[in-house]
C-alpha cells in the first residue's frame, strides 16, 4: 500500500493482525510491552476466539502481541541481538539457516527474529542461549515457557516483517537440526576462543595502503616522510593506529620522519597498553578536518549519533583487515549504503558481490551488484502483479540500463542475461543463485512502492474515496497513475470543464444528429456507462449491448465514433475496436474499459461461408460476455484456471446486419439506421465539438463524484420500478431490462443537464416521456426478432420453403388428395398426410431442415426432443398422454407400405402429427 494511504491507527493494526493471525491459526496473546496480560500463558495452545479478541482490545487498547513458543504452539524462535549475534548464528549453523518468517526488532539495527515449525516428536525445546560481548549482544534459542513480540507491536519502535520473509512470501520451515539439538541439550558448546589471543599482525605496507583510502592520511603520510608532522597531528595518526589495533604500523609510521626519538617510542608504548588487545575509541573524520561530502566520498555512507554528530573514523579501514573494502567509485554509493546493515554480502574494490563462507572468509558471488530502485504493482481491479525496476553496476563501474522484472522472473533470476547480456554473470555452485537473489532484495527492503491502474473507470482508493480513471490519470483524485493497453490510450478526459453548460448543451444536441429512435438509446448508453459500478455494486450490472445496424454509407461508424467522443479524442475513423481483432484482443478491451463505452465496429456480411462463420461466432462471444458478463475460462499447463476478463463497462456494436438465433437476439437491442436518417450538418458539427463532449462526461463525473455511495440503493428502486414496467410490454425479460438500464442513464442525463443549466425541468419532462416511448417501440422491433429466430418458427418457415421448392414430399393417405400440393411425385418423402395432419417421419424431417439451413451456415439450435416441445407449447402438433401422464409428441399412426412383388401391408411408426394450419396452404397452392 503506499504509503500515503497508510493512515491507521496502530490500534486498528493490531486488530486486523490479531484476526489475521487467528486465521492462520497461531496461539497469539495480549502484552503490555514485552510482559503478557493473561494467566497460565505458557500452555496455552487454543487460537483466540474471536470474543476473547474482542474483549481483549477493549481492555487493553494499546496492547502488543505475543506469540506462545514452544511444545504448546509448536513454533520456536530464534533471537539475533546485535551484529556479533548474526556471527555467531552463521558460525553455529555453518551457514545452513532455512528461509523462513523473520522480522526486525527494535532493540537494535541487526536486531532479527526468526521462527520455526517445531516437528513432531520433538519433546524438549528449551532456551538456549549464547551469551556475547556487548551490550546488548545475545543469540538466543527461545522454546517451552516463552512467547515472543511479533508484528506490529511496538517497543519505541515497530516490529516490522521482512520483506520476503512474511508468512504471505514464505512457509514457516522447519526448524534445523543444529537448533533442535542444542534445544534439546544434547550439543555441549566448546568454550569460545579468548579474543584477547594473539593474532598474526597484518604487513605494515599493507595497513599503509588500506589506510590511504583516506586522503588526510595519504597527505600525513607524505608530511611524516618529509619534514615530520605537527606534535598534534602526530599523536591524532599514531593513536588512531595504535587503537585500530596496528601498533606496528603506528611505529613504523612514526619512524619515518627524524624527529622521531625515544620519547616517541615512550608515548607510543603508553598507548598501546592503555589501548590493550581490544583497541580503543578511534579518531573520527571531522576531528582531522573532513567535511560531511568528504567523508561520503570515503565511506559512501556518513554514519551519525543520537546527537546528529558524524561519527565515521579512518580506522574502519583497517580495523577488520580481512574485510574487502568498498569501491571508490561514488556511483557504487548508493549499493554501499544498502548493503551497510546487512552482514551477510559486501562489494570488493572492484565492484564485485561477495558473500562470506563458514570461516568469515569472503568469495565472489557475482562480478555486478543490482538493487531495485521501485516495486511497481499493476492493478487491474481485480488482480495485481508486480514487478520491480532494477538498476545494477558491472564491476569496474560500468552502468546497467534499468530494467522492469516480475516478481516470477526475479524469484529465477534467468532476467540477469536476458537483460544484461554475457558481460554480467553469476559464479557457478550450489547456491550462489540464490544468495545473489536474496543480496539484490535485501538491498531493495526501503524501496517505494508505486502503483500503477490498467483499466478505466471507478476505483475506490485505499483511503475509502472515489476517483475516476482515465488515460491520463483521474478525476477526483491527484497522483494517480494509469497504463493502459495499446489502442485505449485516446480514453483520456484530462481536459478541465471551462463552460459546464456550453459542453452539456454540445451533448444533448447530439439528439438532434438523427432521429430520436436512434440518438435517444445512444445517449442514455453513453451516460449509463458511468452508473455500471453503482449498479454492480446494486446487483443489478447491465447484461445487453446495444446494436446499431443499417446499410452502407448509412454513416453508421461516424455516428457512434460521436457518441464515443464522450470519453475522449477518438478522431473520426479509429474505433477502438473492430471485427477484426481477434476474440482474446476483444475480450482485454472489455475488461480494460470499464464504466465506459467500447464501440465495436463493423459487423458485416462476408462473401466467404468461412468468413462469415468467424465473424458471427466473434458476434456470439461479444454477446455472451456482455449478456452473461463472464469471460473467457482457460486452463494454465498445470491445469488451472487462468484469470478471467470479463467485461466491466458498456458496448456499443455498429453493422450492417444483425446476429441470428434466440439467444442471441435476447442478449442485445437493435436501433436501425435508416438512409438518409442522419442529419449531416448536425453531425459535422458535433464532430467539431468533440472535445466539449468529453468536457460534459467529466463534468458528469464529478456531479457523480459525491453521490457514488448513495447511487447503488437510489438506481436499485429506480430499476425495479421500470423493469416491471417495460417487461410487461416484451417478449424476453431480457428485453424489458435492457430498456429500463437505458431509461436508467437517459433520466441520471437529464438530472445533470437541469444541474449543468442546458435544459429546464419542463423540457427533461418532455424528453424523458419521449425516450419512454422510444424504449417501448424498442422493446416491440426486438419482439419481432425474437419470434422471428424461435427454433418452432425457422422450422416451419423452412419446412414451407422445402415443400414450395420440391426438395420434400409428403404422400396421401387416402385417395382423392392425389393433386394435393404436396403430394407431388419429386423430392424426399418425409411423411403423409390427410385432410387435417401431415404424418411427419421426425428424424428424415428434421434432418432436411437442418440440411437447408446448413447452407446458409445456421442451423436449428435445438435438439428434436425440445423442437417438438416447443412446437407442442404452440399448440401446433396432436399429443397423446399415457396413463401415467407422460406426454408422447409422436404417437403412433398406421401407414400402408407397398412392397414389390407382394400386398398391401401396414406398419404404425411414431410420427410428428402436425396440424396443417401450420403452414401457409394459400401459398403452397400458388
Amino acid at each position: 500500500m503506499p504509503e500515503q494511504f497508510d493512515n491507521k491507527t496502530q490500534t486498528q493494526k493490531i486488530r486486523e493482525s490479531l484476526f489475521r493471525y487467528q486465521k492462520m491459526g497461531l496461539p497469539v496473546i495480549p502484552c503490555e510491552g514485552k510482559k503478557p496480560l493473561i494467566s497460565e500463558w505458557a500452555k496455552r495452545s487454543a487460537v483466540p476466539t474471536t470474543e476473547e479478541i474482542e474483549e481483549w482490545l477493549v481492555k487493553w487498547p494499546n496492547m502488543n502481541i505475543g506469540l506462545v513458543l514452544g511444545a504448546a504452539s509448536g513454533i520456536v524462535g530464534i533471537d539475533v541481538d546485535g551484529p556479533q549475534a548474526w556471527e555467531s548464528l552463521q558460525e553455529i549453523s555453518g551457514g545452513d539457516i532455512p528461509a523462513t518468517w523473520m522480522y526486525k526488532t527494535p532493540g537494535s539495527e541487526a536486531g532479527r527474529r526468526l521462527l520455526y515449525r517445531l516437528p513432531e516428536g520433538i519433546g524438549k525445546a528449551s532456551k538456549w542461549v549464547d551469551k556475547l560481548e556487548g551490550e546488548h549482544s545475545e543469540l538466543a534459542f527461545l522454546g517451552d515457557g516463552q512467547q515472543t513480540i511479533v508484528p506490529p507491536s511496538q517497543n519505541g519502535k515497530p516490529y516490522t516483517w521482512i520483506k520476503g520473509h512474511t508468512p504471505k512470501d514464505v512457509e514457516l520451515a522447519d526448524a534445523p537440526e543444529w537448533m533442535l539439538s542444542r534445544m534439546a541439550g544434547k550439543v555441549k558448546e566448546a568454550k569460545r576462543k579468548d579474543k584477547t589471543e594473539t593474532k598474526p599482525q597484518p604487513d605494515v605496507a599493507d595497513v599503509f595502503e588500506r589506510m590511504q583510502r583516506c586522503g588526510k592520511f595519504a597527505q600525513a603520510l607524505t608530511t611524516q616522510s618529509a619534514e615530520g608532522l605537527s606534535e598534534d597531528a602526530w599523536f591524532q595518526w599514531v593513536s588512531l593506529l595504535v587503537n585500530a589495533g596496528h601498533a606496528e604500523a603506528a611505529f613504523a609510521f612514526s619512524r619515518l620522519s627524524a624527529k622521531h626519538d625515544a620519547r616517541s617510542e615512550q608515548r607510543i608504548h603508553l598507548l598501546v597498553d592503555k589501548a590493550g588487545d581490544a583497541g580503543g575509541p578511534m579518531v573520527r573524520c571531522t576531528t582531522i578536518g573532513c567535511t560531511r561530502g568528504g567523508v561520503e566520498r570515503c565511506f559512501h555512507v556518513a554514519n551519525e549519533n543520537e546527537t546528529g554528530e558524524v561519527t565515521n573514523s579512518p580506522g574502519a579501514f583497517i580495523k577488520d583487515m580481512q574485510k574487502p573494502l568498498p569501491p571508490n567509485d561514488p556511483a557504487y554509493t548508493p549499493y554501499v549504503a544498502a548493503l551497510q546493515d546487512n552482514p551477510d554480502y559486501t562489494l570488493d574494490p572492484r565492484g564485485n558481490l561477495l558473500g562470506f563462507d563458514r570461516k568469515e572468509n569472503p568469495f565472489k558471488i557475482a562480478n555486478f551488484v543490482a538493487r531495485p530502485t521501485q516495486e511497481v504493482i499493476r492493478d487491474d481491479g481485480v488482480s495485481q502483479e508486480r514487478t520491480f525496476r532494477l538498476e545494477g553496476l558491472q564491476a569496474g563501474g560500468k552502468k546497467l540500463a534499468p530494467v522492469d522484472v516480475s516478481a516470477a522472473e526475479f524469484k529465477r533470476m534467468g532476467w540477469v542475461t536476458e537483460a544484461w547480456g554475457l558481460g554480467v554473470s553469476i559464479k557457478p555452485g550450489f547456491g550462489t543463485q540464490d544468495l545473489c537473489r536474496d543480496a539484490i532484495q535485501n538491498m531493495g527492503l526501503e524501496v517505494d512502492t508505486h502503483y500503477i491502474y490498467t483499466h478505466l473507470g471507478w476505483r475506490r482508493l485505499p483511503d475509502g474515496t472515489w476517483c475516476f480513471l482515465h488515460a491520463n490519470g483521474s478525476i477526483g483524485a491527484d497522483n494517480i497513475a494509469v497504463e493502459l493497453e495499446r489502442g485505449l490510450e485516446k480514453y483520456r478526459l484530462d481536459q478541465a470543464v471551462e463552460e459546464l453548460k456550453r459542453a452539456a448543451q454540445a451533448s444533448l444536441r447530439l439528439l438532434m444528429v438523427a432521429p430520436l429512435e436512434v440518438t435517444i438509446p445512444l445517449l442514455a448508453l453513453v451516460y449509463l456507462c458511468a452508473l455500471c459500478e453503482a449498479l454492480r455494486r446494486a446487483g443489478i450490472e447491465p447484461t445487453f449491448v446495444l446494436w446499431l445496424f443499417g446499410g452502407t454509407g448509412t454513416r453508421k461508424t461516424s455516428l457512434g465514433m460521436s457518441f464515443l467522443s464522450h470519453f475522449g479524442d477518438f478522431g473520426l475513423k479509429s474505433p477502438p475496436a473492430s471485427f477484426k481483432d481477434t476474440a482474446n484482443a476483444l475480450e482485454r478491451k472489455a475488461f480494460a474499459t470499464k464504466d465506459t463505452l467500447l464501440l465495436i465496429d463493423d459487423f458485416h456480411p462476408e462473401a466467404s461461408s468461412y468468413e462469415a462463420q468467424k465473424m458471427a461466432q466473434t458476434a456470439q462471444r461479444i454477446l455472451r460476455m456482455y449478456g452473461d458478463r463472464i469471460g473467457r475460462g482457460r486452463l494454465t499447463a498445470s491445469i488451472k484456471f487462468q484469470k478471467e476478463f470479463p467485461p466491466r463497462g458498456m458496448a456499443l456494436v455498429t453493422g450492417e446486419d444483425l446476429p441470428s438465433g434466440e439467444s442471441s437476439v435476447a442478449h442485445f437491442l437493435g436501433v436501425e439506421l435508416l438512409q438518409g436518417a442522419v442529419d449531416l450538418k448536425a453531425l459535422t458539427k458535433a464532430q467539431q465539438e468533440a472535445p466539449l463532449l468529453a468536457q460534459a462526461m467529466r463534468g458528469y463525473i464529478e456531479w457523480l463524484l459525491p453521490q457514488m455511495d448513495a447511487l447503488p440503493e437510489m438506481l436499485y428502486a429506480e430499476f425495479i420500478d421500470k423493469r416491471a414496467a417495460f417487461q410487461e410490454k416484451a417478449a424476453h425479460g431480457r428485453s424489458g431490462e435492457a430498456a429500463a438500464w437505458l431509461y436508467i442513464g437517459f433520466h441520471r442525463m437529464l438530472l445533470y443537464m437541469q444541474y449543468a443549466g442546458a435544459c429546464t425541468a419542463e423540457n427533461a419532462a418532455q424528453l424523458l416521456n419521449d425516450a419512454e416511448t422510444v424504449f417501448a417501440h424498442l422493446i416491440g422491433d426486438q419482439n419481432a426478432l425474437v419470434a422471428q429466430e424461435r427454433p418452432a418458427e425457422i422450422f416451419l418457415e423452412v419446412l414451407q420453403e422445402l415443400f414450395v421448392t420440391s426438395k420434400v414430399r409428403v404422400d396421401a393417405l387416402s385417395a382423392g388428395m392425389e393433386e394435393d400440393p404436396y403430394s407431388t411425385s419429386f423430392g424426399e418423402r418425409i411423411g403423409w398426410q390427410d385432410e387435417q395432419y401431415f404424418y411427419l417421419l421426425p428424424e428424415a424431417t428434421y434432418s432436411a431442415v437442418n440440411r437447408f439451413l446448413s447452407g446458409r451456415s445456421q442451423n436449428i439450435s435445438v435438439s428434436p426432443r425440445i423442437l417438438w416441445k416447443h412446437l407442442d407449447e404452440a399448440k401446433l402438433i396432436y399429443t397423446e398422454k399415457s396413463s401415467d401422464g407422460r406426454v408422447q409428441r409422436c404417437p403412433k399412426r398406421t401407414i400402408p407400405t407397398r412392397k414389390r412383388g407382394s400386398k398391401d401391408k401396414e406398419c404404425r411408426p411414431r410420427l410428428l402429427h402436425l396440424y396443417k394450419s401450420a403452414l401457409d396452404t394459400e401459398a403452397l397452392s400458388a
